[in-house]
């Protein structure tokens, strides 16, 4: 009994055991079916190795065959995605067959013949690069080899019997490489051609992140090399036909590339700009619907290459300049910061308000107390006493308001100051995009009714304690801050001239032409062939002779002097005296040169031209301003009058010009390298905010410590001051 007992056991045993094994086989996974892509080659001779490229080949030898038209062929390699065979002897052309078992797959036409493609190096490359075919029977005896990529037709640039060079055709496209010699035709391995279609953004930095399309890019990141101007960026995301960088650190401008396999494939420039900066947005405040402007610098002309958020919601940017970008307020952005990323340099501009109240703009956007303003912008009260207005915290009331509550009309307060100009409404306040800026001109001394001035005033220049000094005639003058006016040295009186060094009226000058004062309040004055030195105590020497008859005077951060010498250059005068041709171009007399901190000159070189020289220690120059006008904006097609009377730099390094012929004092910002107008008026004579004020003829200016101007009008036989804050 016991036996019968485990003979069962035992049995049901082996059952459980061969129903798990059923089941455990009917859980594998199906083999992975055998795809064919390409052979090559597909001619040669008996023993020629033929590989076949795909993926799913079986790994195992026993049931695997591979026929030439039926005869066996030596199976040399039998990989996963590889098989390598021996094409078979006395076989003959026709179709390959790979045999697995009782299953076949026609693998493609073989033909015995002598010319045979058995292989390329490299296998990819760009348009213009060169491919080595390696095989046999390349020589012809009837006419040259043919080759053809992707059936384009491919210059050969050297045949052998064994060895063909080829230069990859434009746009060849991916495809196999295939050889005719005297009417007999053989494929190779396919070639991957690679170019570069596009390249966005073509502007940025560090860390801007490239899409580059094209063709023949590795799937893989790593496999593809980009390089910026030679320096190496790291790839993101690839695909065949896409690849995704990030711009490295240190990068310059210069030509942006992709190498594969050795084969570098050479696309469009990358510049390198700075980061933006944002100077004004306008409004600062506003409902939807109402447009902004965002003016500054290096944005991109590309819409979509400028990002910008309002309290990190994105608003879509309508028109882009460089310098200027137009949105629509969406509305629902709540309260925050204005953000902006050019190309992935990303920039925080000012606090934005999502309110109906909001202001445009001012009109104008400086002046005196009493200047009369108009304000535009949106949600304006209709009821005038509504709105309360305040100009750097001092309340104005409204004149007038329009019936859609756009435009309010108020004047500049007594006590005004520059700063900011605030609307409130109820529970809501507006700030303007810019400061209400206090400025005008006022006259220091002299007018066209006064005879306090001679009308030959040349030059001027202001000391340490306020004191201007002018040139004129046979004099200098000097106007204290009080306004009080009298000869400091030489002689007002006509006929009393002379070269005399001296004390006050009883040293003489021949012709006093151009003034410059040094930090001890030492004047120099250019009169005829000399340069005198006239102290504070206006004891008058002679400081240096020159060789011809001085023009226009400056002077530098050491202390260097520079004269112009009629339209023949510019001489510079050490502190020692010693004297050296600085400028071996033409230098135009009236105008007072400029130095900057490098110690580059700026000056114009001709009465009848618009054009500023600017050169350079080293003798390299460049010029600005070659055509005559009025047009603010980049330097290279800003324009300005001709004849600029004088020139000088301010604390921040600007150059400022007294451009003449349009009444306007012009700024050029060299970090920028944007031309701007601090003032421009209308000929004639009267004081008061830039709307206001009139001047004739200005003949040179002068910049003190607070950064105000000085004028000195001759025309009006006055010195006018023109105050910016």
């Amino acid at each position: 009994m016991k036996q019968v007992i485990n003979h069962i056991i035992v049995c049901c045993l082996c059952s459980i055991a061969i129903l798990i094994s059923a089941c455990k086989k009917e859980k594998q996974p199906e083999p992975e079916p055998m795809r064919v892509e390409s052979f090559y080659p597909n001619s040669g001779k008996d023993g020629t190795l033929v590989t076949i490229e795909g993926s799913g080949f079986p790994v195992n030898r026993e049931n695997v065959k591979v026929l030439f038209s039926g005869k066996e062929a030596s199976l040399i390699s039998l990989q996963k995605e590889k098989v390598v065979v021996q094409a078979p002897a006395t076989g003959a052309t026709g179709v390959i067959t790979f045999m697995e078992g009782d299953r076949k797959t026609e693998i493609g036409t073989y033909t015995y013949q002598a010319l045979s493609v058995q292989g390329i190096f490299p296998g990819n490359g760009p348009t213009g690069s060169h491919i080595r075919i390696r095989g046999e029977g390349f020589s012809s005896t009837t006419s040259p080899a043919v080759v053809k990529i992707n059936s384009k037709k491919a210059s050969v640039v050297s045949v052998s019997d064994t060895l063909l060079v080829a230069e990859v055709p434009e746009e060849a496209g991916s495809g196999a490489v295939v050889v005719e010699v005297d009417g007999k035709t053989a494929a190779g391995p396919g070639f991957r051609y690679q170019a570069i279609s596009n390249v966005k953004p073509l502007t940025g930095g560090a860390g801007t992140r490239v899409v580059i399309k094209g063709i023949g890019f590795e799937n893989i990141g790593a496999n593809n090399k980009v390089d910026f101007n030679g320096l190496t960026a790291e790839v993101k995301e690839a695909t065949a036909d896409q690849l995704t960088v990030v711009a490295p650190v240190n990068l310059t401008t210069g030509p942006l590339s992709v190498t594969i396999n050795g084969q570098k494939i050479t696309g469009p420039a990358f510049t390198v700009v700075p980061p933006p900066e944002i100077f004004k947005v306008t409004p600062l405040s506003g409902p939807a619907g109402q447009v902004m402007t965002i003016t500054g610098l290096h944005f991109s002309e590309v819409l979509d290459e400028n990002i910008v958020k309002i309290n990190d919601k994105p608003v879509p940017v309508r028109a882009a300049t460089g310098s200027s970008l137009t949105l629509t307020i969406p509305g629902g952005t709540g309260n925050g910061k204005i953000q902006l990323s050019v190309n992935d340099q990303m920039i925080a501009g000012p606090e934005f308000k999502d309110q109906a109240l909001g202001i445009v703009s001012m009109t104008p956007d400086n002046g005196l107390a009493g200047s009369q303003v108009t304000i535009n912008g949106t949600g304006f009260s209709a009821q005038a006493a509504e709105n309360i207005v305040k100009f750097n915290g001092v309340v104005t009331p409204v004149i007038s308001v329009n019936g859609d509550g756009t435009e309010l009309v108020v004047n500049a307060p007594a006590g005004l100051t520059t700063g900011l100009v605030s609307i409130s409404r109820g529970t809501l306040t507006a700030e303007s995009p810019v400061r209400f800026r206090r400025a005008g001109m006022l006259t220091i001394a002299g007018g066209p009714e006064s005879n306090l001035l001679p009308a030959s005033m040349s030059a001027l220049v202001m000391d340490s304690k306020g004191n201007l000094f002018v040139t004129a005639g046979t004099a200098v003058w000097k106007i204290t801050p009080d306004g009080q006016a009298k000869v400091f040295a030489g002689s007002a009186t006509e006929g009393v001239w002379g070269g005399v060094d001296g004390t006050g009226t009883k040293a003489r000058f021949f012709n006093v032409r151009s003034l410059a004062i040094d930090p001890k309040d030492n004047l120099f004055v250019t009169d005829m062939e000399n340069v005198r030195k006239v102290t504070p105590a206006a004891e008058v020497t002679t400081f240096v002779k020159l060789s011809f008859s001085g023009g226009s005077i400056s002077i530098d951060k050491d202390n260097n002097l520079y004269v112009t010498q009629s339209y023949n250059g510019i001489t510079r005068i050490y502190p020692t005296g010693a004297t050296e041709k600085a400028v071996n171009r033409s230098a135009n007399d009236p105008c007072r040169p400029a130095i900057d901190a490098n110690g580059t000159l700026y000056f114009t070189y001709d009465t009848y031209e618009p054009g500023i020289v600017r050169y350079a220690k080293n003798n390299t120059q460049s010029m600005l301003f070659n055509v005559s006008g009025y047009l603010d904006g980049p330097i290279n097609t800003a324009q300005i009058s001709y004849d600029a009377s004088a020139l000088l730099f301010d604390a921040g390094g600007n150059m400022l010009i007294m451009d003449k012929y349009n009444l306007a004092i012009r700024q050029v910002n060299f970090v920028t390298n944007q031309v701007s107008t601090l003032m421009k008026l209308t000929r004639g004579f009267a004081d008061g905010s830039f709307s206001e004020a009139k001047m004739g003829s200005i003949k040179d200016m002068f910049l003190d410590k607070q950064g105000n101007i000085y004028l000195l009008d001759t025309d009006n036989k006055a010195i006018r001051k023109v105050f910016l804050q």
